[in-house]
Protein backbone atom coordinates (compact mmCIF):
# COMPACT_ATOMS: atom_id res chain seq x y z
CA UNK A 1 0.00 0.00 0.00
CA UNK A 2 1.75 3.67 -0.99
CA UNK A 3 2.18 6.09 1.19
CA UNK A 4 -0.75 8.00 -0.44
CA UNK A 5 -3.20 5.28 0.50
CA UNK A 6 -2.67 4.87 4.06
CA UNK A 7 -2.44 8.96 4.22
CA UNK A 8 -6.24 8.86 2.62
CA UNK A 9 -7.32 6.24 4.96
CA UNK A 10 -6.09 8.19 7.96
CA UNK A 11 -7.63 11.35 6.60
CA UNK A 12 -11.17 9.32 6.26
CA UNK A 13 -10.82 7.47 9.69
CA UNK A 14 -10.04 10.67 11.46
CA UNK A 15 -13.14 12.13 9.24
CA UNK A 16 -15.41 9.90 10.87
CA UNK A 17 -13.89 9.89 14.71
CA UNK A 18 -14.37 13.55 14.75
CA UNK A 19 -17.86 14.00 12.49
CA UNK A 20 -17.34 15.03 8.91
CA UNK A 21 -18.77 18.82 8.13
CA UNK A 22 -21.57 17.47 6.07
CA UNK A 23 -22.45 15.09 9.38
CA UNK A 24 -22.61 17.77 11.86
CA UNK A 25 -24.41 19.89 9.15
CA UNK A 26 -27.15 16.95 9.43
CA UNK A 27 -26.86 16.72 12.95
CA UNK A 28 -27.53 20.16 13.64
CA UNK A 29 -30.16 20.25 11.23
CA UNK A 30 -31.60 17.56 13.04
CA UNK A 31 -31.75 19.28 16.50
CA UNK A 32 -32.93 22.39 15.12
CA UNK A 33 -35.97 20.79 13.32
CA UNK A 34 -36.91 17.99 15.93
CA UNK A 35 -35.18 17.93 18.92
CA UNK A 36 -35.45 21.20 20.14
CA UNK A 37 -37.73 22.90 17.39
CA UNK A 38 -35.69 26.10 17.16
CA UNK A 39 -37.79 27.36 13.93
CA UNK A 40 -41.04 27.49 16.09
CA UNK A 41 -40.31 30.64 17.01
CA UNK A 42 -42.65 33.61 18.74
CA UNK A 43 -42.12 36.25 15.07
CA UNK A 44 -43.40 32.67 12.94
CA UNK A 45 -45.86 31.41 15.57
CA UNK A 46 -47.48 35.25 15.51
CA UNK A 47 -47.23 35.28 11.66
CA UNK A 48 -49.21 32.05 11.35
CA UNK A 49 -51.98 32.98 13.83
CA UNK A 50 -52.32 36.42 12.08
CA UNK A 51 -53.40 34.17 8.80
CA UNK A 52 -55.33 31.81 10.76
CA UNK A 53 -57.62 35.01 12.47
CA UNK A 54 -58.03 36.62 9.11
CA UNK A 55 -58.84 33.07 7.10
CA UNK A 56 -61.00 32.41 10.79
CA UNK A 57 -62.83 35.63 10.41
CA UNK A 58 -63.32 35.97 6.84
CA UNK A 59 -64.21 32.29 6.87
CA UNK A 60 -67.16 32.87 9.11
CA UNK A 61 -68.25 36.18 7.38
CA UNK A 62 -68.67 34.33 3.52
CA UNK A 63 -70.38 31.56 5.82
CA UNK A 64 -72.79 33.94 7.31
CA UNK A 65 -73.79 36.66 5.31
CA UNK A 66 -72.73 35.34 1.84
CA UNK A 67 -74.93 32.75 -0.35
CA UNK A 68 -72.86 29.36 0.11
CA UNK A 69 -72.84 25.65 -0.68
CA UNK A 70 -73.78 24.80 2.82
CA UNK A 71 -77.17 26.82 2.25
CA UNK A 72 -80.85 25.13 1.58
CA UNK A 73 -82.73 25.61 -1.21
CA UNK A 74 -84.54 28.33 0.83
CA UNK A 75 -81.22 29.89 2.46
CA UNK A 76 -80.97 28.27 5.58
CA UNK A 77 -77.18 27.87 6.73
CA UNK A 78 -76.85 23.56 7.41
CA UNK A 79 -74.80 23.43 10.09
CA UNK A 80 -74.67 21.50 13.28
CA UNK A 81 -75.85 24.41 14.91
CA UNK A 82 -79.42 24.13 13.23
CA UNK A 83 -80.07 21.53 15.70
CA UNK A 84 -79.05 23.72 18.38
CA UNK A 85 -81.47 26.44 17.66
CA UNK A 86 -84.15 24.05 16.79
CA UNK A 87 -84.13 22.55 19.97
CA UNK A 88 -84.08 25.52 22.02
CA UNK A 89 -86.89 26.52 19.83
CA UNK A 90 -88.96 23.58 21.00
CA UNK A 91 -87.94 24.35 24.45
CA UNK A 92 -89.45 27.85 24.06
CA UNK A 93 -92.69 26.68 22.08
CA UNK A 94 -93.17 24.11 24.97
CA UNK A 95 -92.93 21.09 23.55
CA UNK A 96 -88.97 20.09 23.95
CA UNK A 97 -89.69 16.39 23.63
CA UNK A 98 -90.02 16.77 19.49
CA UNK A 99 -85.98 17.21 19.93
CA UNK A 100 -85.49 13.49 21.03
CA UNK A 101 -88.00 12.29 18.72
CA UNK A 102 -86.13 11.64 15.44
CA UNK A 103 -89.02 11.38 13.19
CA UNK A 104 -90.50 14.51 14.52
CA UNK A 105 -87.59 16.46 14.83
CA UNK A 106 -86.03 15.27 11.04
CA UNK A 107 -89.55 16.86 9.76
CA UNK A 108 -89.24 19.97 11.33
CA UNK A 109 -85.72 20.33 9.98
CA UNK A 110 -87.01 19.63 6.37
CA UNK A 111 -90.11 21.91 6.60
CA UNK A 112 -87.74 25.10 8.07
CA UNK A 113 -84.95 24.33 5.25
CA UNK A 114 -86.55 22.71 2.51
CA UNK A 115 -83.87 19.96 2.35
CA UNK A 116 -83.29 16.36 2.86
CA UNK A 117 -80.15 17.22 5.38
CA UNK A 118 -81.28 17.01 8.83
CA UNK A 119 -79.63 16.50 12.04
CA UNK A 120 -79.72 14.67 15.39
CA UNK A 121 -79.82 16.13 18.91
CA UNK A 122 -78.17 13.84 21.32
CA UNK A 123 -77.60 16.25 24.21
CA UNK A 124 -79.44 16.37 27.93
CA UNK A 125 -82.26 18.40 28.28
CA UNK A 126 -79.54 20.53 30.22
CA UNK A 127 -78.00 21.59 27.29
CA UNK A 128 -81.15 21.99 25.30
CA UNK A 129 -82.19 24.33 28.49
CA UNK A 130 -78.98 26.70 28.02
CA UNK A 131 -80.04 27.04 24.13
CA UNK A 132 -83.45 28.89 24.50
CA UNK A 133 -81.83 32.17 25.30
CA UNK A 134 -79.94 31.95 22.10
CA UNK A 135 -83.33 30.30 20.38
CA UNK A 136 -84.77 33.76 21.02
CA UNK A 137 -82.64 35.41 18.15
CA UNK A 138 -82.63 34.93 14.40
CA UNK A 139 -80.70 31.53 14.02
CA UNK A 140 -77.30 33.50 11.60
CA UNK A 141 -77.56 35.50 14.52
CA UNK A 142 -77.94 32.82 17.45
CA UNK A 143 -75.42 31.01 15.28
CA UNK A 144 -72.70 34.15 15.57
CA UNK A 145 -73.67 34.47 19.22
CA UNK A 146 -73.09 31.08 20.30
CA UNK A 147 -69.46 30.41 19.09
CA UNK A 148 -68.57 33.96 20.21
CA UNK A 149 -69.20 33.51 23.35
CA UNK A 150 -68.14 30.11 23.83
CA UNK A 151 -64.99 30.94 22.28
CA UNK A 152 -64.78 33.45 24.51
CA UNK A 153 -65.20 31.55 27.64
CA UNK A 154 -62.22 29.43 26.23
CA UNK A 155 -59.97 32.18 25.77
CA UNK A 156 -60.63 33.23 29.43
CA UNK A 157 -59.73 29.63 30.66
CA UNK A 158 -56.91 29.53 28.32
CA UNK A 159 -55.63 33.07 29.61
CA UNK A 160 -55.75 31.55 33.28
CA UNK A 161 -53.47 29.34 32.75
CA UNK A 162 -51.25 31.16 30.48
CA UNK A 163 -51.19 33.82 32.06
CA UNK A 164 -51.28 36.24 28.87
CA UNK A 165 -53.80 37.29 26.89
CA UNK A 166 -51.95 37.32 23.61
CA UNK A 167 -51.12 33.65 24.18
CA UNK A 168 -54.50 32.73 24.92
CA UNK A 169 -55.38 34.39 21.33
CA UNK A 170 -53.17 32.42 19.79
CA UNK A 171 -54.12 29.29 21.31
CA UNK A 172 -57.87 29.55 19.78
CA UNK A 173 -57.32 30.48 16.67
CA UNK A 174 -55.89 26.76 16.28
CA UNK A 175 -57.53 24.83 13.46
CA UNK A 176 -59.72 22.54 15.53
CA UNK A 177 -61.46 25.58 17.40
CA UNK A 178 -61.54 27.39 13.24
CA UNK A 179 -63.49 23.38 12.54
CA UNK A 180 -65.95 23.74 15.97
CA UNK A 181 -66.75 27.24 15.35
CA UNK A 182 -67.87 26.67 10.91
CA UNK A 183 -69.58 23.68 12.29
CA UNK A 184 -71.25 25.31 14.97
CA UNK A 185 -71.06 23.07 17.70
CA UNK A 186 -70.25 22.99 21.20
CA UNK A 187 -66.64 22.10 21.72
CA UNK A 188 -65.33 25.40 22.87
CA UNK A 189 -67.38 25.44 25.99
CA UNK A 190 -66.85 22.31 26.58
CA UNK A 191 -62.92 23.02 26.31
CA UNK A 192 -63.50 25.96 28.37
CA UNK A 193 -65.34 24.15 31.25
CA UNK A 194 -62.24 21.38 31.13
CA UNK A 195 -60.26 24.23 31.77
CA UNK A 196 -62.01 25.56 34.38
CA UNK A 197 -61.96 22.67 36.12
CA UNK A 198 -58.40 22.08 35.74
CA UNK A 199 -57.23 25.62 37.01
CA UNK A 200 -60.13 24.99 40.09
CA UNK A 201 -57.82 22.10 40.47
CA UNK A 202 -54.50 23.44 40.33
CA UNK A 203 -55.62 26.68 42.45
CA UNK A 204 -56.80 24.27 45.15
CA UNK A 205 -60.06 25.62 44.65
CA UNK A 206 -62.17 22.73 44.87
CA UNK A 207 -65.48 23.77 44.96
CA UNK A 208 -65.20 25.96 42.14
CA UNK A 209 -63.61 23.06 39.69
CA UNK A 210 -66.92 20.75 40.83
CA UNK A 211 -68.87 23.42 39.51
CA UNK A 212 -66.90 23.79 36.18
CA UNK A 213 -67.48 19.76 36.14
CA UNK A 214 -70.72 19.61 36.69
CA UNK A 215 -71.82 22.15 33.99
CA UNK A 216 -69.45 19.78 31.66
CA UNK A 217 -72.30 17.12 32.22
CA UNK A 218 -73.61 18.51 29.20
CA UNK A 219 -71.36 15.93 26.94
CA UNK A 220 -70.87 13.18 29.51
CA UNK A 221 -68.68 11.31 26.98
CA UNK A 222 -65.92 14.29 28.37
CA UNK A 223 -66.04 12.86 32.09
CA UNK A 224 -65.98 9.33 32.15
CA UNK A 225 -62.30 9.51 33.29
CA UNK A 226 -62.62 12.31 35.63
CA UNK A 227 -64.62 10.66 38.89
CA UNK A 228 -61.19 8.27 38.30
CA UNK A 229 -58.76 11.36 38.31
CA UNK A 230 -60.08 12.56 41.24
CA UNK A 231 -60.12 9.41 43.46
CA UNK A 232 -56.81 8.76 42.42
CA UNK A 233 -56.08 12.25 43.77
CA UNK A 234 -58.19 11.85 47.05
CA UNK A 235 -59.77 15.28 45.70
CA UNK A 236 -63.56 14.49 47.43
CA UNK A 237 -64.41 18.11 47.71
CA UNK A 238 -64.53 18.48 43.95
CA UNK A 239 -66.53 15.33 43.56
CA UNK A 240 -68.86 16.29 45.95
CA UNK A 241 -69.24 19.37 44.66
CA UNK A 242 -69.82 18.29 40.79
CA UNK A 243 -71.96 15.94 42.62
CA UNK A 244 -74.36 18.70 44.03
CA UNK A 245 -73.89 20.52 40.54
CA UNK A 246 -75.36 17.94 38.53
CA UNK A 247 -78.21 17.15 40.50
CA UNK A 248 -79.25 21.05 40.52
CA UNK A 249 -78.51 21.45 36.97
CA UNK A 250 -80.77 18.69 36.06
CA UNK A 251 -83.29 19.69 38.77
CA UNK A 252 -83.03 23.28 37.38
CA UNK A 253 -83.62 21.37 33.35
CA UNK A 254 -86.77 19.62 35.14
CA UNK A 255 -88.13 22.91 36.51
CA UNK A 256 -87.80 24.22 33.30
CA UNK A 257 -88.73 21.58 30.86
CA UNK A 258 -90.57 19.11 32.33
CA UNK A 259 -90.01 15.86 33.43
CA UNK A 260 -90.99 14.20 29.89
CA UNK A 261 -88.11 15.88 27.72
CA UNK A 262 -85.95 13.40 30.76
CA UNK A 263 -87.95 10.66 30.14
CA UNK A 264 -87.76 11.26 26.32
CA UNK A 265 -84.03 11.76 26.53
CA UNK A 266 -83.41 8.46 28.05
CA UNK A 267 -85.63 6.73 25.80
CA UNK A 268 -83.69 8.36 22.42
CA UNK A 269 -80.46 7.41 23.68
CA UNK A 270 -79.41 4.47 22.20
CA UNK A 271 -80.17 5.36 18.73
CA UNK A 272 -76.89 7.49 19.39
CA UNK A 273 -75.60 4.32 20.02
CA UNK A 274 -77.19 2.56 16.72
CA UNK A 275 -76.42 5.33 14.81
CA UNK A 276 -72.31 5.00 15.43
CA UNK A 277 -72.71 1.51 14.37
CA UNK A 278 -74.68 1.56 11.38
CA UNK A 279 -72.55 4.29 9.81
CA UNK A 280 -75.37 7.23 10.47
CA UNK A 281 -72.26 9.23 11.76
CA UNK A 282 -69.94 8.90 9.52
CA UNK A 283 -66.99 6.47 10.53
CA UNK A 284 -64.10 9.13 8.62
CA UNK A 285 -65.31 12.10 10.30
CA UNK A 286 -64.84 10.30 13.80
CA UNK A 287 -61.95 10.84 16.01
CA UNK A 288 -62.28 7.28 18.52
CA UNK A 289 -60.22 4.32 18.42
CA UNK A 290 -63.51 3.17 17.51
CA UNK A 291 -63.96 4.74 14.40
CA UNK A 292 -60.65 4.18 12.96
CA UNK A 293 -61.00 0.29 13.44
CA UNK A 294 -64.48 0.72 11.49
CA UNK A 295 -62.86 2.51 8.63
CA UNK A 296 -60.09 -0.01 8.36
CA UNK A 297 -62.10 -2.53 7.80
CA UNK A 298 -63.07 -3.70 11.10
CA UNK A 299 -66.68 -5.00 12.40
CA UNK A 300 -68.63 -3.38 14.76
CA UNK A 301 -67.23 -6.10 17.47
CA UNK A 302 -63.70 -5.99 17.00
CA UNK A 303 -63.38 -2.30 16.70
CA UNK A 304 -64.82 -2.22 20.26
CA UNK A 305 -62.13 -4.87 21.24
CA UNK A 306 -59.71 -2.29 20.40
CA UNK A 307 -61.48 0.47 21.90
CA UNK A 308 -61.63 -1.33 25.09
CA UNK A 309 -58.00 -1.97 25.14
CA UNK A 310 -57.29 1.73 24.72
CA UNK A 311 -59.37 2.92 27.06
CA UNK A 312 -58.07 0.63 29.82
CA UNK A 313 -54.71 1.46 28.96
CA UNK A 314 -55.71 4.89 29.06
CA UNK A 315 -57.29 4.51 32.56
CA UNK A 316 -54.64 3.21 34.05
CA UNK A 317 -52.17 6.18 32.82
CA UNK A 318 -54.61 8.57 34.38
CA UNK A 319 -54.35 6.31 37.65
CA UNK A 320 -50.78 6.93 37.61
CA UNK A 321 -50.41 9.91 37.24
CA UNK A 322 -53.28 11.64 39.44
CA UNK A 323 -51.99 9.26 41.97
CA UNK A 324 -47.57 10.33 41.61
CA UNK A 325 -48.39 14.44 40.78
CA UNK A 326 -50.04 17.63 40.97
CA UNK A 327 -47.97 19.14 38.02
CA UNK A 328 -50.65 19.93 35.64
CA UNK A 329 -48.42 19.93 32.72
CA UNK A 330 -48.45 16.31 33.43
CA UNK A 331 -52.21 15.58 34.82
CA UNK A 332 -53.88 17.25 31.94
CA UNK A 333 -52.13 15.99 28.78
CA UNK A 334 -52.91 12.75 30.36
CA UNK A 335 -56.21 13.28 31.01
CA UNK A 336 -57.44 14.84 28.23
CA UNK A 337 -55.48 12.58 25.67
CA UNK A 338 -57.32 9.22 28.50
CA UNK A 339 -60.30 11.21 27.69
CA UNK A 340 -60.73 11.27 23.86
CA UNK A 341 -59.44 7.76 23.69
CA UNK A 342 -61.82 5.94 26.35
CA UNK A 343 -65.07 7.25 24.08
CA UNK A 344 -66.58 6.10 20.97
CA UNK A 345 -68.48 8.50 20.19
CA UNK A 346 -66.24 11.40 19.35
CA UNK A 347 -65.79 13.69 16.39
CA UNK A 348 -63.50 15.77 14.55
CA UNK A 349 -64.42 19.17 16.53
CA UNK A 350 -63.67 17.38 19.76
CA UNK A 351 -60.36 17.71 19.32
CA UNK A 352 -60.86 21.43 20.35
CA UNK A 353 -60.51 20.02 23.56
CA UNK A 354 -56.37 19.53 22.99
CA UNK A 355 -56.17 23.36 23.44
CA UNK A 356 -56.31 22.92 27.28
CA UNK A 357 -53.52 20.47 27.67
CA UNK A 358 -51.37 22.68 25.16
CA UNK A 359 -51.93 25.43 27.09
CA UNK A 360 -50.07 23.92 30.12
CA UNK A 361 -47.58 22.44 28.45
CA UNK A 362 -46.61 25.72 26.52
CA UNK A 363 -46.61 27.46 29.68
CA UNK A 364 -44.53 24.89 31.33
CA UNK A 365 -41.68 25.25 28.72
CA UNK A 366 -42.19 28.50 28.25
CA UNK A 367 -41.22 28.74 32.18
CA UNK A 368 -38.91 25.89 32.07
CA UNK A 369 -38.30 24.78 29.10
CA UNK A 370 -38.86 22.48 26.83
CA UNK A 371 -38.18 18.70 26.47
CA UNK A 372 -36.60 16.95 23.43
CA UNK A 373 -39.21 16.91 20.97
CA UNK A 374 -41.44 18.00 22.49
CA UNK A 375 -42.01 21.70 20.81
CA UNK A 376 -42.39 19.22 17.64
CA UNK A 377 -44.84 16.83 19.03
CA UNK A 378 -47.08 20.07 19.76
CA UNK A 379 -46.83 21.69 16.55
CA UNK A 380 -48.22 18.08 15.05
CA UNK A 381 -50.90 17.65 17.47
CA UNK A 382 -51.97 21.03 16.80
CA UNK A 383 -51.51 21.73 12.87
CA UNK A 384 -53.56 17.96 12.40
CA UNK A 385 -56.06 18.90 14.75
CA UNK A 386 -58.53 19.60 11.57
CA UNK A 387 -57.01 17.52 9.16
CA UNK A 388 -58.06 13.89 10.19
CA UNK A 389 -60.99 14.01 8.49
CA UNK A 390 -59.75 14.65 4.93
CA UNK A 391 -57.15 12.40 5.96
CA UNK A 392 -59.71 9.55 6.64
CA UNK A 393 -61.64 10.16 3.68
CA UNK A 394 -59.10 10.98 0.79
CA UNK A 395 -56.33 8.38 2.12
CA UNK A 396 -58.02 5.97 3.94
CA UNK A 397 -55.84 6.89 6.97
CA UNK A 398 -57.86 7.24 10.20
CA UNK A 399 -54.94 9.28 12.07
CA UNK A 400 -56.65 11.07 14.74
CA UNK A 401 -56.12 8.67 17.41
CA UNK A 402 -52.68 9.21 17.04
CA UNK A 403 -53.24 12.62 18.06
CA UNK A 404 -54.50 11.90 21.69
CA UNK A 405 -52.10 9.07 22.34
CA UNK A 406 -49.13 12.01 21.66
CA UNK A 407 -51.00 14.14 24.50
CA UNK A 408 -50.46 11.04 26.80
CA UNK A 409 -47.16 10.39 25.97
CA UNK A 410 -46.19 14.02 26.36
CA UNK A 411 -47.44 13.90 29.87
CA UNK A 412 -45.55 11.17 30.85
CA UNK A 413 -42.32 12.28 29.77
CA UNK A 414 -43.34 15.41 31.88
CA UNK A 415 -43.77 12.95 34.64
CA UNK A 416 -40.72 11.35 34.35
CA UNK A 417 -39.31 14.81 34.57
CA UNK A 418 -40.93 15.93 37.62
CA UNK A 419 -39.86 12.77 39.28
CA UNK A 420 -36.42 13.35 38.12
CA UNK A 421 -36.20 16.64 39.41
CA UNK A 422 -37.75 15.64 42.49
CA UNK A 423 -35.22 13.18 42.94
CA UNK A 424 -32.30 15.54 42.13
CA UNK A 425 -33.98 18.12 44.59
CA UNK A 426 -34.02 15.54 47.46
CA UNK A 427 -30.15 14.20 46.44
CA UNK A 428 -29.49 17.86 47.08
CA UNK A 429 -31.32 18.47 50.37
CA UNK A 430 -29.57 15.43 51.60
CA UNK A 431 -26.02 16.44 50.90
CA UNK A 432 -26.48 20.38 52.04
CA UNK A 433 -28.04 18.39 55.25
CA UNK A 434 -24.51 16.10 55.30
CA UNK A 435 -22.23 19.18 55.16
Amino acid sequence: MSDGQTGKMANEAEQVAMGSPEAGAQASLWSRAVVTGDWLSWDRIGFACLCSAIGFTLGLLWMLVLPNSFGAPNGTLLMDYLSFWLAGGQALNGTPEVAYSPAAFSALQQQVTGSDTVFGFFYPPTFQMLQMSFALLPYKIAFAAFIGITTGLLCLACRLIAGNWLLAACLILIPACANNAFHGQNAALTAALYGFFLVGIERRQMVWAGVALGLLTIKPQLGILIPLALIASFNWRTFLSASVTTLVFAALSVAVLGFGVWQAFWVQAPVASAMMELGGVEWVKMISVYGAGRVLGLGHLPAMMFQTVFALAAAACVWRVWRRTEAMAVRAPVLVGGTLLVTPFALSYDLTLIIIPCAFLIREGLRNGFLPYEKIALFIVIALSASTSPFAIWLGLPIAPVLPVMLVWLGLRRLQSVATGAERSRLDGAVAGSL
